[in-house]
């Protein structure tokens, strides 16, 4: 049993030390001592906590590395503060995500058409034109860009989506690492509008800041990026030019950002003044739309992960069972956590490993 797993798990779950001691009969000092690696545990203390958090025992031997908010490989567009106790469990799950993944995609092959840069802000002059080079390395068309999701799979980043309980975490990122690939995790309560923003501001992070960078900083580029990536300051002043709500609503479902993200890269290009950004916004919040906005516009499609499970069940003869043995989770959380992506992808960007 590794006791950082024990602690990954625990925190997984939301549960305290002294609930666990609560719920398994072990005294509260023990579990801590087995957490630290200071007490060694035994089969049957081992089975009252792997089925009081509900993991198979398997899960508590993995060996994986463990990354933390704020670490260089670890970006999370957090809208507030959360308390202690569920930035941990969120923490806690995003690794897991990641670990699990990499045993799923060990015999599958990602055929990716880009590779995701690392780029040096101060050497390109600025976000904006980081986020230009990234749309002429990756040879993207003049315009919208179609399918954010769609493009960062091409570049051999994953993304799927989680229900974070929290609207206060839009998306978590992590860099590629070792074997771990480039991921993405978007909360799934987010509009489609407000989701790809945040699919380009994580890019932004993944793409600049490979090194540690102060948050306020990192948030302020990544969101410059997001901006030119998305609406490319050539192609759309002219249509930003005197902008109003009715206008907003026209190009929403053009440009596939929301309302607010065009009002706001209206005022960053100077094509409106401050008073005039400001009206606006008032009247977005006057009209209830500051989360929910008028105009839908179509999801993006992430389909790696729904590919790899499909290639495991339907070519290489997995169970749903056996897959969630190699994922470490009890089948039907397992079933559950990825029901959304089975049998949604064709499969055609990636081939089995010989």
């Amino acid at each position: 049993m590794q006791p950082q797993m024990l602690t990954l798990l625990r925190e997984s779950r939301g549960y305290s030390g002294a609930r666990l001691a609560t719920m398994t009969g072990i005294p509260q000092p023990t579990l801590s001592r087995i957490e630290n690696g200071l007490a060694s545990i035994d089969d049957d203390r081992m089975k009252l906590i792997a089925d009081a958090l509900g993991y198979p025992v398997e899960a508590f031997n993995w060996t994986d590395p463990v990354y933390g908010f704020g670490s260089a490989a670890f970006y999370h567009r957090k809208q507030q503060t959360l308390p202690q106790t569920a930035l941990r469990r969120i923490q806690a799950e995003v690794n897991l995500t990641r670990m699990r993944l990499e045993r799923l995609m060990r015999s599958i092959e990602v055929d990716a058409q880009h590779e995701l840069p690392h780029l040096v802000v101060e050497e390109f002059g600025g976000p904006a034109e980081v986020a230009r080079a990234v749309r002429a390395t990756w040879r993207l068309p003049m315009g919208p860009v179609r399918d954010v999701a769609t493009v960062l799979e091409l570049a051999g980043v994953l993304v799927l989506r989680y229900p974070f309980e929290s609207p206060r975490i839009s998306a978590i990122s992590l860099d590629n690492v070792a074997a771990y690939p480039a991921l993405i995790i978007l909360n799934s309560s987010m509009p489609a509008d407000r989701e790809r923003f945040t699919l380009a501001h994580e890019l932004g992070h993944l793409v600049m800041h490979t090194t540690i960078t102060a948050p306020e900083e990192a948030e302020r580029e990544a969101d410059s990026f997001a901006s030119e990536f998305l609406m490319p300051a050539a192609e759309i002043r002219t249509q930003l030019k005197g902008i109003t709500l009715e206008r907003a609503a026209q190009l929403k479902p053009v440009w596939k950002v929301s309302m607010g993200a065009l009002i706001r890269r209206a005022k960053d290009l100077g094509v409106i003044d401050d008073r005039r950004y400001k009206s606006l916004n008032v009247s977005i919040s006057q009209k209830g739309w500051r989360k929910v906005e008028p105009v839908d516009v179509d999801r993006d499609k992430p389909s790696v992960l729904g590919a790899t499970l499909n290639i495991h069940l339907r070519e290489h003869g997995y169970s749903v069972e056996e897959l969630a043995k190699v994922a470490a989770m009890r089948p039907e959380e397992f079933a559950a956590r990825f029901d959304l992506e089975l049998g949604s992808a064709d499969g055609r960007r990636l081939r089995v490993v010989k």
